[in-house]
């Protein structure tokens, strides 16, 4: 059987296969906690005209783990997102970082933008 074959064949009669990129929910679960802790801490040090850009670095750093272990949720574009909002400040881009925190069950670490 083809590869292509398989594929059709998962698709048809599952909806999908795994094949073996499944993701440690514990370890998804800590990536999301360290981004949302990072970005929570960037949001109470640029309320109090705190930042440093390795504050900023550090939350992109973690966007960056995110984004590579494809860990954005219901469509969001963490990586994006996080640049957007730590770097140029764009506020609709913290509101869809704050959202994502609130998916991922650690709306507690960051704020209400």
């Amino acid at each position: 059987m083809t590869a292509a074959a398989v594929v059709a064949l998962c698709l048809g009669l599952t909806g999908g296969c795994s094949f073996g990129d499944s993701t440690d929910p514990k370890k998804t679960a800590a990536q999301q906690q360290r981004f949302c802790a990072q970005f929570g801490q960037w949001q109470q040090d640029d309320a109090t005209h705190d930042v440093d850009s390795v504050s900023a670095q550090m939350v992109v750093d973690a966007a960056k783990v995110l984004d590579r272990e494809h860990l954005d949720t219901e469509g969001s574009h963490i990586l994006r997102d996080t640049e957007e909002a730590v770097v140029h400040h764009i506020h609709y881009s913290a509101v869809r970082v704050t959202a994502y925190c609130d998916r991922a069950g650690f709306e507690m670490l960051v704020a209400s933008p």
